[in-house]
């Protein structure tokens, strides 16, 4: 049964998040810090550590929301009845302009190498991970399904991400133009991986 003290502190924890989203959106990734929080929420430093515990905890948790707004949106998605070339042209355009390409994904990152040298922080931090994964390797499977199966099919699902976690990663040192190219050679991967499916 859910106490009223759960219910306070579930709905503290949905303020502090929705500051950090407004922070990431209207102010950029320099802002994001655990008092700029506090402050966009209007409440103290120690409520924000109260819930959680580093910058890192805290950008794992935006950016599953984030994850997870994407699992409901209708135009995320590519619908698995379209042409290969589209669902695949659509998934990485897609991931790269609402996910992958964005400044908040790169605080994400700085955030968790930071947090390397912290067990529970990382332990927390592969967790949270493995479930966000989890989630994306389904939907993956759905829109791509020869690509996704046999034994190879999970390697191939996170190369994919891993490709486009790292272009996420040197974004902010790389000319634009240098993106584009590179987001076309993972479609076609995906659609060759998708076209020739794997027998094993």
């Amino acid at each position: 049964m859910t106490t009223l003290h759960q219910i306070r502190s579930e709905k503290t924890r949905e303020r502090l998040l929705n500051a950090a989203m407004t922070l990431l959106q209207t102010k950029g990734y320099g802002q994001l810090s655990m008092h700029e929080v506090a402050r966009e929420a209007g409440m103290t430093a120690g409520a924000v550590q109260h819930h959680f515990a580093t910058k890192a905890t805290l950008m794992l948790e935006v950016l599953a929301r984030v994850v997870a707004q994407l699992e409901v949106a209708d135009d995320f998605w590519p619908s698995k009845n379209w042409p290969l070339k589209r669902r695949a042209d659509h998934f990485v355009r897609e991931a790269w302009a609402r996910l992958y390409g964005q400044p908040r994904f790169a605080v994400a990152w700085t955030a968790y190498l930071a947090a390397r040298d912290d067990p529970a922080v990382m332990a927390h931090i592969v967790s949270q991970r493995a479930a966000l994964s989890e989630s994306v390797h389904g939907r993956m499977a759905e829109i791509f399904p020869r690509m996704c199966q046999g034994e190879a099919g999970k390697a191939r699902m996170d190369f994919v991400l891993s490709a486009l976690r790292g272009m996420g990663l040197v974004a902010p040192f790389a000319a634009e133009p240098a993106i584009a190219p590179q987001l076309q050679v993972l479609s076609n991967f995906i659609q060759v991986s998708e076209s020739t499916g794997d027998p094993s």
